[in-house]
């Protein structure tokens, strides 16, 4: 990877961004912190943001993907999302984005990653998270509105391999329009509840997948659940996770799973193993949950 542009010391992140032209990579270096307290936004096709080769940059800010810069990427940095107005954000509204390999935090101010439709635009398509650590989103006490990932208004989303762990409500929400999104290969524990399936009153998310995940240890509700408010889901299947509560009110079906027993989404074939880890949240080798999560994610190549 080569660097088209190089933050200079002291620049406003958010004028360098506005300034990539489609198809550039532009790169930020370690020895500070990138604040703006502007929207820092990428507006052009193609565009990376990433970290200078072989460093580990921040950004701090409140931090959107236009629906004009369809295949912009984000990679190998640590996004801290603290903002004046607690905005949410990362906000996706572009095709083809890819958010890969960041850590992704706000102090527990707001919802982290957000995927909608922009007024008057179809619903971003074909969006990749991957290999993300996602922590601590959301106001705390929790509100049940902020979650570490929230797709809102997408298809074809792909959220695989990330950690997402500490978030004051869901790890991963998919409402009220989410459709044909794999889930697959993270690791979601920790979190306020694990991951929903669920629609408003006039739209419903559909033919979802949640599969070789491990979700455990949700904080206030269900590892894995389902709302509807209108019109009931169909096609979402959570299956060939493992799953783990040890809460006497929300238990699930089986005992110790955490799965509500749901409308507008199947499960099957879950294992109820307690995940084990060496350090911090990975997990360790030999483990139940381990062995789940490497075969799920091996046979979908």
């Amino acid at each position: 990877m080569s660097c088209d542009r190089v933050i200079q010391s002291g620049e406003d992140p958010a004028e360098f961004a506005a300034s990539l032209e489609a198809g550039e990579t532009g790169c930020l270096e370690d020895d500070e912190v990138h604040s703006s307290t502007e929207t820092i936004t990428l507006s052009e096709p193609g565009v990376m943001l990433t970290s200078a080769p072989g460093e580990r940059a921040t950004l701090q800010g409140q931090f959107r993907i236009e629906h004009t810069a369809d295949g912009a990427s984000v990679e190998n940095l640590i996004l801290d999302g603290r903002n004046p107005g607690d905005d949410l954000g990362p906000l996706i509204y572009a095709d083809d984005v890819l958010l890969r390999g960041n850590e992704i935090s706000n102090d527990n101010t707001a919802i982290c990653v957000h995927l909608a439709s922009y007024p008057g635009e179809e619903a971003p398509r074909g969006v990749v998270i991957e290999d993300n650590e996602i922590h601590d989103c959301g106001r705390l006490p929790a509100t049940n509105h902020d979650h570490g990932i929230y797709v809102a208004d997408a298809v074809g989303t792909v959220i695989r391999g990330n950690v997402i762990y500490e978030n004051a409500d869901r790890g991963v929400q998919l409402y009220p329009d989410a459709d044909e999104t794999l889930v697959i290969g993270n690791v979601i524990v920790d979190n306020g509840q694990g991951v929903i399936f669920g629609g408003d009153d006039d739209d419903s998310s559909d033919d979802n997948l949640v599969t070789g995940n491990v979700i455990a240890n949700s904080l206030l509700r269900y590892n894995v659940s389902s709302n509807w408010q209108g019109p009931t889901g169909h096609g979402n299947i959570a299956r060939g996770n493992c799953v783990w509560t040890e809460s006497d009110e929300y238990p699930g079906t089986p005992e110790g799973s955490g799965i509500e027993e749901m409308t507008g989404a199947e499960a099957f074939d879950n294992v109820v193993a307690e995940p084990e880890f060496d350090d911090g949240y990975v997990l360790e080798s030999d483990g139940e949950c381990a062995e789940v999560l490497s075969a799920k994610v091996e046979a979908a190549g």
